[in-house]
């Protein structure tokens, strides 16, 4: 037996992340690439393990390679004594008062879009140590991340579900009738209000999963026993706002996913009052992982970036 793998003490966090890679990858040539190593030295990090273990981690076949159920709860502490080895490395490293390590942070599409770049050019000017990472997500799955340790800060709405995070109230926006400039020419380029009842003459390209978006849509619209004239259910922000864009059809949606193209007069958007159909934004850290010194600043930066973005986002922040 070659030296250095005799117990499964002699396991290196490099062996491990090779294999947590290649769970994420299902492909050792795939995770080979973002590991910066050959494929052969991958496939024999493996194979140790393995002949260490005596069972197979994964099923290898042409489309790549799956966990077994053995592999499947070897992964789940590998990733554990990783995330350990991460934060304890962190916070040696950051001893000296530099902020240091990698960090993901998820939210949906359309509040990344108004949050994503900024928050990127701050940590890249003001921390440099720091690894940070972005990630759109669908709004019901940014918790599942956060839980599932993808995702270590998260943006999440009220509206969706919340298990397994604790969340502090970020700001509070407005949904917004919004219409391709072509399609509501007699709206103009600095349209007003427009209550429920008019809105409910539109037709509307509208999300259809619940819980979510259509849930507090559907009751705004119920407070005033109306229904919203709804001609298309899509769950993709991006189909959905090309469909708006095209002039097809109108939406209830976030000013913040489209402010660009708002901003271009490609788009124009009317504030709904009478009700008015608001929802709650949070930040979210998981519930079942400590919060890092790390965590904790990105979580700060979305909150003063919220502020200073909230006349440009029609947010109302919740705290300053």
């Amino acid at each position: 037996m070659e030296a250095g793998y005799g117990s499964p003490m002699d396991w290196t966090a490099r062996q491990l992340r090779a294999i947590v890679t290649i769970a994420e990858r299902e492909n050792i040539s795939h995770a080979a690439v973002e590991l910066e190593l050959t494929q052969p030295t991958v496939s024999r990090m493996l194979s140790r393990v393995e002949a260490e273990l005596g069972t197979p981690l994964f099923r290898r076949d042409a489309r790549g390679a799956t966990p077994t159920e053995a592999g499947v709860r070897f992964l789940d502490r590998a990733a554990e004594v990783l995330r350990s080895l991460d934060e304890v490395t962190d916070e040696l490293r950051s001893l000296d008062g530099r902020l240091v390590g990698k960090i993901c942070v998820a939210m949906p599409g359309t509040i990344g879009a108004m949050l994503f770049i900024p928050l990127i050019d701050r940590f890249t000017t003001d921390h440099a140590d720091v690894d940070l990472r972005v990630m759109a997500s669908h709004p019901n799955g940014v918790p599942l991340a956060l839980v599932a340790g993808d995702a270590d800060v998260g943006v999440i709405s009220g509206a969706h579900r919340t298990a397994g995070v604790t969340a502090r109230p970020l700001a509070i926006e407005e949904l917004q009738l919004v219409g391709a400039s072509s399609a509501a020419p007699e709206w103009g380029s600095q349209a007003g209000p427009i209550g429920i009842d008019d809105v409910a003459r539109y037709p509307l390209v509208l999300p259809a999963i619940q819980p979510g978006l259509r849930t507090i849509i559907d009751a705004a619209f119920a407070q005033r026993q109306r229904r919203p004239n709804v001609v298309l259910q899509v769950d993709a922000d991006d189909a959905l706002v090309e469909l708006v864009s095209s002039g097809r059809a109108f939406s209830i949606m976030s000013l913040a996913g489209v402010r660009r193209l708002v901003d271009r007069r490609e788009l124009v958007a009317r504030p709904i009052v009478d009700p008015p159909i608001p929802r709650l934004l949070s930040t979210a850290l998981p519930a079942n992982r400590p919060t890092t010194r790390l965590m904790s600043v990105v979580q700060d930066s979305i909150h003063r970036l919220a502020t200073e973005l909230a006349g440009r986002a029609q947010w109302e922040p919740c705290e300053p």
